[in-house]
Order: structure tokens, then sequence, then C-alpha cells
């Protein structure tokens, strides 16, 4: 559905032309109108319309001077010109100015209809080229994962790797030869082959999750295993939050979706991906010999042994920090031990952005509650600082925070109702929680836990439900093909999309529009 705009300073004639296209062309949106250029402009700036007719001799603005302010706004905007004077000019013009039809007034009703006709069909052949383009792309890109995870089997079971596999594997995929990656399992074991369709429909929107957490941001690999296993593998990167952090992001938000936190075995860092094999190995080894383990995060004995030395160095630095906020010189010495533990360990970006804001807010809270003092703006703007701070800058605008302060819930259901619209729109594009979580400017783990309170359900699960009630509505009502259905409702994977719609409905999509024909 498209909008007209009609643009003419003559009211009887902008009006007539009104009627005749609502009348002879009933499948558009809206026929609106505009007395001059400056009023079009306006409806133009809300309402986006699609096709604009437009008078070239108006008194307060040019139909000319209008169409040029026009594609400023509206780029791809079709136009078609009137006017009652024949001038060749006029025609030079819009030619220029890309107009798709030039016509002398007055213009017969049937030629209007007929030219309106005519970029209505542009408009929809140009969507569905578009569409077209996406479903290509959208198959090339499951291609060329199912082809990336033969690789990584290949890798991680040393199947037929040599130089040439290696060389391949880093020319077509561009990843970095000293890539420093670790490998980590999910537990329990997951089986993608499993032949009870609801633990399959649940092991694929696992793996969705994990490969939006992952693969979709450049940060490693999701694969499955030649056991079925889900694996992933996470890059090393300075930017971004240490491997066990973003794990630890990644279970959160399964917990969230499933209201079942997994467990996840962790094999040793490696560098390079003709290594990788040993992560595996050492994360196989923990799974077969650890099974009992309590811990969510199950690590080999080194990552673990650097993990708990930070941890605990940061927890007695913090608290010596709180003890002696009278102290300035002592809270500053401090945090300079804490500032050479960053460089010794090589800690992340993401890591000690965090660890320096809690530092600070600690800090904060503990003088504030001995002085009295009232709350100000201080705290919020160093959180503002730290987004965008590297580990220096983020150590030197801490040590100024604590300097001067020593020296002397945002609407959950205005972001819920976006998020819902959002889903809503968008149903048949890639939807996660990532995405919809970045296009509100927050956090995944912020927005799942959010989404989660508020709405009862998980956002994954909230996006399938509706996925699901709309692929329903398109079997009831229309005879459009089931695997066009699916892509439709935004599934690329057919077999996803008979999974997700049997746990539903209980039956198979196919089975569901036989037995709505049946009953008439």
């Amino acid at each position: 559905m498209y909008k007209v705009l009609i643009v003419d300073d003559e009211k009887m004639i902008r009006m007539g032309m009104q009627k005749v296209i609502q009348y002879k062309n009933p499948e558009l949106e809206e026929v609106l109108v505009a007395a001059s250029g400056s009023e079009a402009l306006e409806i133009i700036r809300e309402c986006k319309p699609e096709i604009m007719i437009t008078d070239i001799n108006m008194t307060e603005m040019t139909g000319l001077e209008l169409i040029e302010q026009a594609r400023e706004i509206v780029p791809e905007q079709r136009v078609v010109v009137l006017t009652g004077y024949d001038k060749f000019e006029y025609a030079r013009c819009c030619l220029r100015l890309r107009v798709e039809d030039f016509f002398l007034k007055p213009i017969d009703e049937d030629d209007l209809s007929a030219a309106i006709r005519k970029q209505v069909d542009y408009l929809n052949r140009a969507k569905s080229e578009e569409k077209s383009h996406q479903i290509i792309w959208r198959a090339k890109g499951v291609s060329e994962q199912a082809e990336l995870e033969k690789c990584m089997r290949k890798l991680v079971h040393r199947k037929y790797v040599d130089e040439s596999f290696m060389e391949e594997l880093y020319t077509h995929y561009l990843f970095e030869q000293g890539q420093i990656m670790t490998l980590a399992i999910l537990v329990p074991q997951i089986c993608m082959e499993h032949n009870d369709q609801e633990d399959r429909f649940y092991a694929m929107s696992v793996k969705n999750i994990c490969m939006d957490m992952i693969d979709a941001r450049g940060n490693g690999v999701t694969f499955t295993d030649d056991n079925g296993t889900i694996v992933m593998v996470l890059f090393e990167n300075d930017e971004e939050a240490d491997v066990l952090e973003r794990i630890g992001d990644i279970t959160n938000i399964l917990k969230d979706e499933f209201n079942t936190k997994p467990k996840v075995v962790v094999g040793s860092e490696v560098q390079g991906f003709q290594n990788l094999h040993i992560s595996y190995n050492d994360a196989v080894y923990l799974l077969e010999h650890e099974k009992e383990a309590v811990r969510d995060i199950v690590l080999t004995n080194n990552v673990q042994s650097r993990t708990d030395i930070i941890r605990d160095l940061f927890a007695e630095l913090k608290q010596q920090m709180n003890m002696n906020v009278g102290n300035t010189e002592y809270v500053l010495k401090v945090f300079n031990t804490f500032c050479k533990a960053v460089e010794s360990y090589n800690l992340s970006v993401a890591n000690v952005r965090k660890c320096c804001f809690e530092m600070a807010t600690s800090v904060y809270f503990s003088y504030i509650s001995e002085v009295c003092e009232a709350e100000d703006n201080r705290l919020s703007q160093l959180s503002k600082n730290l987004l965008c701070a590297c580990r220096e800058e983020a150590c030197e605008m801490t040590r100024m925070f604590l300097e001067q302060l020593l020296g002397k819930e945002e609407n959950v259901h205005e972001i819920i109702t976006k998020a819902k619209y959002y889903i809503g729109e968008n149903l048949a594009e890639e939807l996660s929680v990532s995405n919809i979580a970045e296009s509100l400017f927050v956090t995944p783990n912020y927005f799942s836990r959010l989404f989660k309170r508020v709405m009862g359900e998980g956002c994954n699960e909230y996006i399938v439900r509706r996925r699901i009630e709309k692929a329903i509505s398109l079997l009831e009502t229309t005879t459009i093909k089931t695997g066009k259905i699916a892509m439709m409702v935004g599934y690329q994977d057919t077999n996803y999309f008979s999974l997700a719609f049997k746990k539903y409905t209980g039956k198979s999509p196919t089975k569901y529009r036989e037995d709505i024909r049946e009953k008439g």
C-alpha cells in the first residue's frame, strides 16, 4: 500500500484529482493534498509519500523547486508533473530531476489513473526484487555457515587437516592466523540429531542465540561437533569483555529464555586454528572427569587459577579503598596497584571499564555515607566517559574521579513497548535479543532480564509465538506455500519452522492447513 501526494494551488483541480485517484485506484493507502510547496514539504516529512503529483507554476514555490527539496527527504520518490504551459525548458528540467512522467493540463482521468498505476507497478516490482535479493542472500548465508561448521569439525577432530586446508580457511574466512581463542562446550550435551522434536527445537534455539552473541559480532564461531554437541570458539580481543564474561552473558540469556542455566566446560587458551583441537580435547577431558562439578562454568586449572587470582586481588583492593576513604593518598596508592595489575594480567578493555566503575561506585558510596553528602551526577558522568575509554584512559578517568571526590530507572514499560513494536514490524527479518537490544540502546543482558520480568516470557519465546501466530493466520486465510510462509515469518530453515509450529500447535503446518480446510 502506497501514499500519493497531490500538490496544486488551485483547489478545484487538486480536489478533483484526489477523487479520481481514490476512485480508480482503491489499492492506494492514502491520497493526500497540499495547496503549496511548503505545505507539501511538511506532509512529505511526516508521511513520506512514495508518489507525488505536482503542478509546476505555483505562487509560493515552483514545482521544480519542490521536487529538489522533496528528493532530499524521500530520495526514491516517484514524481509526475502537470503543467498548463507547453515549454521545452520545463521538460528539460524535469528530465534533469528524474521526473517519471510529464503531462499537460487538463489531463484525462484515465491517463491520470494509468500514470499512477504505472508508478505503483514499478514500486511493487522494486519491492519484489528486493525481497528476492534478501532471500538469495539468506540462503547463501545458511550455506556458508554449514561449510564453516564442517571446517570446524575437521579442526577439532583432526580430520584431513593439512597446510592447504589451513591456508584456504584463513583466505576464505579472513581469520587472523595468530588469533588467540578458547573453546567451550555446552553441558549437558544437546544433541542435534535427537528424535524428540521438542528437544531438537530447543537445541536449534540455543544454537541460534549463541551464534547471535558470538558469530554475528565477529567474536568467534558456533558449531556442533561430530557428537551433536554445541561448541563455541571465542576469540580473544582487547576491545571485548574477556572470554569468561562473554560466556557468563550467554548462559544468563539462555537462563532467561529457557528457565535453565546450562553448564559450560572451557578448554585452554590456544593460538591459531591449527591448535584448536588442543582446547577441544581439554574441554572434553573436563567434561568426562568433572561431570559432577557444581560450578556453572568449569575451567582448566591454569585458567581457573588466573581467574581466582584476579578476582581475589580486585576484591582485596576494593576493600582497602573503602576502609580508607578518609586517606586520599592511600586510596590513590591502592588504585595505582590495580592499574599495574591491569597491565600485568592483560585485562580486557571491557573488564577494566567494569572494574573501574565498580571501584568508583563503591568508594563513592562509602564516602557519602560517612560525610552525609547529597548525591550529584558525578557517577553518571564517569559511566558515560568510561563507555568509550581505552584501558589507560579508563584508569586515568577513575583516578581523577577519586581525586576530585576525596579532595574535599529508566521507564521499563516504554522500553518493552518499543521492543514489541520493533518485533511486530520486523517479524520477517533476523530478530534476536542482541539486535533488538541494540536498537533500543541497552545491553542484551539487561534487555533479556527486563523483557522476562515485564512480559512473563523470554524474548525469544515471544518472537517465536508472534511468528507462529502470523503463520497460522497465513495458513488459514491464504494458499501460499508452507516454505514461503516460513520465509515471510522469519524462518530461513523450513525444518526449524516446522518444529516451532508443531511445538506451539501440536501439528505440522501442512496438517494444520488440511484440518482447517476440512472444517470449512
